[in-house]
């Protein structure tokens, strides 16, 4: 009784704040009509992929182009080392001026079917602050700071970028024979691996390879590849950095490919297949890139204790900022 007592004694809206929100409402209600008119057309007979709680998931599509052939993978027999590269950063910490990142590289090293070698390298520090990234050798322009500044997982994923392009630089400056995979597009308009890395050079070929839902463009291919009884793959575009789809292994998955390099798409697809190995159709050399570029529980704790240790830094006390505030509809922390 006391409960209802207090709400029914809160002061009821203005006239003019509902004025302002039925007008709200209407707005909404008519870009809403709008966006159902486009949206009928769009996706009415559409195949759709739900996310899960806002993650993509991997689609898998049952109607196919019959008239769509993919062409069949054929292992070039010669060895060729197929170096991949993976990256992390995690956020570290921050002070009133800027905040301190750590990243880390690994490359895991293929030859002639099997994971010959693999390296680890950081974790890299970077300190972001107004007047640039100490850590980090590139110098950037301040509009572009003032938005690591603003946005951490705009900050890691260019630091995560930045530092894999220079090792895959450093690799691909090697031998000119290795072929240097990245996990990610070449084509990515946000990402650091295109330009240089597309130019390619004598003998150099790099390949992006990506998982994403959203960079795999041909719904008919998808569905011709996933179902072809071999190792497959459909071009969807040449050029200086040609696209292509692919499975390596006849129960494998579908990934999207972006090539760069003296040869054809063909070629280097049948050189990958030959020289790396496969789980799923995912390049081992790549797994194993991937899991040790991760940080751990463990790597953090360890992380922390450095930082606290050589720099003197005066660590203060934390509580969950977002779990005080929004609570529950309970009312509990």
């Amino acid at each position: 009784m006391m409960r209802k007592m207090a709400i029914t004694t809160l002061p009821p809206l203005q006239d003019e704040q509902l004025t302002v929100l039925d007008s709200l409402t209407r707005e909404f209600e008519e870009a809403f009509a709008e966006l159902a008119e486009s949206a009928e057309r769009e996706l009415s007979g559409k195949p759709f992929i739900f996310s899960s709680y806002g993650r993509e998931l991997y689609p898998y599509f049952e109607a196919t182009d019959a008239t769509l052939v993919p062409g069949c993978i054929i292992p070039i027999k010669e060895g060729r080392p197929i170096a991949s590269v993976d990256s992390t950063c995690v956020l570290v910490g921050e002070t009133s001026r800027g905040a301190l990142y750590a990243a880390r590289t690994a490359v895991g090293i293929s030859y002639e079917g099997a994971l010959r070698r693999f390296f680890r390298l950081g974790p890299i520090l970077v300190y972001a602050t107004s007047t640039g990234l100490s850590g980090l050798v590139p110098r950037m322009p301040s509009s572009e700071l003032d938005l690591l500044l603003s946005d951490h997982a705009v900050a890691e994923r260019f630091i995560r970028n930045t530092v894999e392009r220079r090792v895959i630089e450093a690799l691909s400056a090697g031998d000119g024979s290795m072929i240097v995979m990245a996990d990610g597009s070449l084509k990515h308009p946000m990402g650091q691996l295109g330009s240089s890395l597309r130019r390619g050079g004598a003998g150099r070929t790099t390949v992006g390879f990506s998982k994403s839902s959203n960079l795999i463009l041909s719904e008919d291919a998808m569905a011709s590849l996933s179902r072809a009884p071999l190792a497959s793959y459909h071009v969807i575009g040449r050029g200086s950095c040609s696209t292509v789809l692919a499975k390596f292994t006849t129960d494998g998955l579908v990934f999207r490919l972006d090539i760069a390099g003296p040869e054809p798409a063909e070629t280097v697809l049948g050189r990958i297949m030959w020289n790396d190995a496969f789980a799923s159709g995912y390049p081992d050399s790549l797994k194993v890139a991937h899991h040790l570029s991760i940080f751990s529980k463990a790597d953090d704790q360890a992380l922390k204790a450095f930082v606290t240790k050589r720099f003197g830094v005066r660590r203060l006390h934390t509580f969950p900022l977002r779990k005080i505030a929004l609570g529950s509809f309970r009312g509990g922390a």
